[in-house]
């Protein structure tokens, strides 16, 4: 009897340091990919559709809305968190023509050949990487805008990933981006307008704060990132769009709009 019982303790001992093993070697560094079902399912356009657009779509990691006559998103609204960002996931890299877009507005990878400029994403393959599928939905070129190469390298990149690290400090975030256009727009290869600048909102559900930026569509590098800081209702006059529409009453939202720290943003 004394027998089995040091026998029964032997064997939990056992299947808990198993277990303990696993869970530390296995499931817990890889505890983000079982929320996948979870992050598919987020509403990423939970606050609002800033502009009227032609088409709208949900994807697994963003939503958008699309113009016809841009040929690209106007908006691109998406929500991030720690545990949603910086999976362990081989990132896909190619491009394709967006099926769900009509194929007369319809833009292909090839059109941007010898244009000289970069394929900018709106939603960035960095942070939506919690899913193979969700990841590849974001080289959609409904999904992508052309950007001066060292805007996008540089300036743009640094603030994506700015963005990437606040999740670790100000919680699960939301973020709204597009270009913006002149009256008349250059066009690359006679087919796809190129945006005299781009925008994000960025803003924190855990702390009610926010934060936006506009970046002209030309070479700035990513030490003058801050020298394009803004605040929403700042950011809402130049694009004439209306963000956080869903968030509480008026009087809050403007609130939430017009208050900005900077110092609190650069320090997280």
């Amino acid at each position: 009897m004394e027998l089995n019982y040091y026998l029964i303790a032997a064997i939990s001992a056992l299947a808990g340091a198993v277990a303990q093993y696993l869970l530390s070697k296995y499931l817990w560094p890889n505890r983000a990919r079982s929320y996948i079902w979870i992050f598919a399912y987020r509403n990423h356009k939970q606050l609002g559709e800033p502009c009227k657009t032609d088409l709208v779509l949900k994807r697994d990691g963003y939503s958008l809305g699309y113009s016809f006559d841009r040929k690209t998103a106007l908006w691109v609204s998406y929500i991030i968190s720690k545990n949603s960002i910086g999976v362990d996931l081989e990132r896909g890299d190619k491009f394709y023509a967006d099926p769900k877009i009509p194929e007369e507005h319809r833009v292909k990878p090839e059109d941007y050949r010898n244009s000289g400029y970069d394929k900018g994403h709106l939603a960035p393959n960095s942070a939506i990487d919690f899913s193979r599928k969700a990841n590849d939905q974001t080289f959609a070129m409904s999904n992508i805008a052309p950007q001066e190469p060292k805007l996008n390298r540089q300036a743009w990149k640094s603030l994506e990933g700015l963005i990437e690290r606040w999740t670790r400090s100000k919680g699960k975030l939301y973020i709204c981006t597009g270009p913006l256009y002149n009256k008349r727009s250059e066009k690359i290869n006679g087919v796809i307008p190129i945006p005299r600048a781009f925008y994000k909102v960025v803003y924190s559900f855990q702390h009610q704060r926010s934060i936006g930026f506009i970046l002209p569509n030309k070479d700035i590098s990513a030490s003058d990132l801050w020298k394009y800081v803004k605040t929403v209702a700042e950011v809402e006059l130049e694009t004439e769009s209306r963000f956080f529409t869903n968030l509480g009453k008026e009087k809050e939202q403007q609130k939430i709009k017009r208050e900005l720290d900077i110092a609190w943003w650069q320090n997280g």
